[in-house]
């Protein structure tokens, strides 16, 4: 049986080390799997969870941290609620501006893509600065 069987709510606890990606990737593969998410969900949390990951350890400070990352993931009607936290500089990617899509590659400033997906795929997105942490809340649609 799942470790998520019956339960609407499961919480992770990363390190800022890119190993943990396998790790995220894991959970969020369980989690959607006992809440019958299907593979577009999958996709979605996994790329936005691993952008937002991967962005607070290389970019954020939280390389080499103990528990740098904090995820919450809560099934609810139609969707999957997500609070991402975690303890590096403050960010809010709500802030960021849009990347130029209508540049040749070649012209494009890099990073700021990531950013654009969070934007994309999540719905409500709210950021929040407290204490130590950067904390952005933001819903996934599933229907």
């Amino acid at each position: 049986m799942s470790q998520f069987q019956n339960l609407t709510t499961s919480e992770l606890t990363l390190d800022g080390s890119m190993a943990e990606l396998s790790r995220l990737s894991q959970h969020v593969a369980q989690y959607c799997a006992a809440h019958s998410l299907g593979d577009d969900a999958e996709f979605q949390l996994n790329l936005v969870l691993e952008e937002l990951f991967t962005n607070s350890v290389e970019h954020g400070g939280c390389a080499g941290m103990t528990a740098a990352v904090e995820i919450r993931l809560e099934a609810r009607d139609g969707g999957v609620h997500v609070e991402f936290g975690d303890r590096g500089a403050p960010f809010n990617p709500l802030d960021a501006p849009p990347p130029d899509l209508t540049a040749p590659l070649e012209q494009r400033a890099s990073g700021g893509l990531g950013v654009h997906f969070v934007r994309q795929m999540m719905k409500h997105l709210q950021y929040d600065r407290s204490g130590e942490w950067n904390r952005l809340s933001m819903e996934l649609k599933t229907i």
